[in-house]
């Protein structure tokens, strides 16, 4: 397979390392600074150089697009590589125009080849884990907490780029929410409301109402220097809590489960391939999910995967409404 790669931040930090690993052969890139680009194909002999968008998604011999780009221009670029039968890789939020996203809803779930979107914590074994060990059953009076706190690369060095700015896909509703909305439907299903406690810059409490009548609290915070990524799942039974306190996104959680009926605690195992991987573990992670293009699909398959897709992103649009 031959891809191709739009934007050279999380592009070049992750994406194009998990390209090799799935041997996926990288041909070109693209980004507005088209020096950049130019030097960082010369750099890893790339085959191709790309002076405009156009050029790279009306290459034939492109079989994948990964688009790295702010959430703001996804959209049209989207439409493009559907309409030249590209394989597309995007970055979540996949707009923040749901507006504009529901006009290619159709055109998408008619797509022949796939669409995936980066939610690499649906291929964490630690998550899967922490979905097997909850409750047939789950109470409507189980409390679930998510503490996410860390200080964003712009936060600790000051800088001023698009990750500061909503409009375009940034902030931390557009950052961090979407993955945690992702994961949180996956355990405990369809949301019916949200309700905005706090709202700053840097901060963020939101409480969501399940349809089986449980709520769940997240907190945000983007400019806390004391990481944590915690889960907390808390009923009169069992307490289950996946914690991660590393500077990788992706290493170091871990899942223990109390039982209050006989007060024993344990450290619950999962296969912990992404932690013995060297280097970022999103790249881990990444290339599991790009693992799935060379797989063979079924076409209710890929219509329910982008029906996932687009309740998130309905999902993330009330919220945004609430603030």
């Amino acid at each position: 397979m031959k891809g191709a790669i739009i934007g050279l931040g999380h592009g070049q930090r992750v994406i194009a390392k998990a390209f090799q690993i799935e041997k996926i052969k990288l041909i070109g890139v693209y980004s507005k600074n088209v020096k950049k680009a130019h030097i960082y194909s010369k750099e890893n002999n790339l085959n191709k150089l790309y002076n405009s968008l156009d050029d790279l998604i009306n290459d034939k011999e492109i079989d994948l697009v990964a688009i790295a780009i702010p959430a703001y221009y996804q959209v049209e670029i989207i439409k493009k590589c559907i309409k030249h039968n590209k394989k597309i890789f995007c970055e979540k939020p996949m707009t923040i125009n749901y507006d504009k996203l529901k006009k290619i809803y159709s055109s998408i779930k008619k797509f022949n080849n796939k669409l995936i979107v980066d939610y690499i914590f649906q291929k964490h074994e630690a998550f899967i884990k922490f979905k097997n060990n909850l409750p047939k059953t789950i109470h409507k009076n189980s409390q679930i907490k998510i503490n996410f706190t860390t200080e964003s690369f712009i936060n600790k060095n000051k800088i001023n780029n698009w990750k500061n700015k909503p409009y375009l896909g940034g902030g931390i509703i557009n950052l961090y929410l979407p993955h945690i909305l992702e994961y949180l439907i996956f355990f405990f299903g369809n949301i019916s409301k949200c309700k905005v406690i706090r709202k700053d810059k840097d901060f963020l409490i939101v409480n969501y109402f399940f349809h089986n009548e449980i709520f769940a609290t997240i907190n945000i915070n983007s400019n806390n220097p004391k990481k944590e990524h915690s889960i907390v799942y808390e009923d009169n039974k069992i307490k289950l809590v996946l914690k991660n306190i590393s500077k990788d996104y992706a290493k170091g959680f871990k899942l223990t489960k109390l039982n209050k009926l006989n007060n024993t605690k344990k450290i619950i195992p999962y296969n912990n391939a992404v932690n013995k991987f060297t280097g970022d573990g999103r790249i881990f992670l990444t290339s599991k999910l790009l693992k799935l293009f060379s797989k063979k699909f079924k076409m209710k398959e890929h219509i329910q995967k982008i029906n996932e897709y687009f309740y998130i992103e309905s999902t993330l649009n009330e919220t945004r409404k609430n603030l």
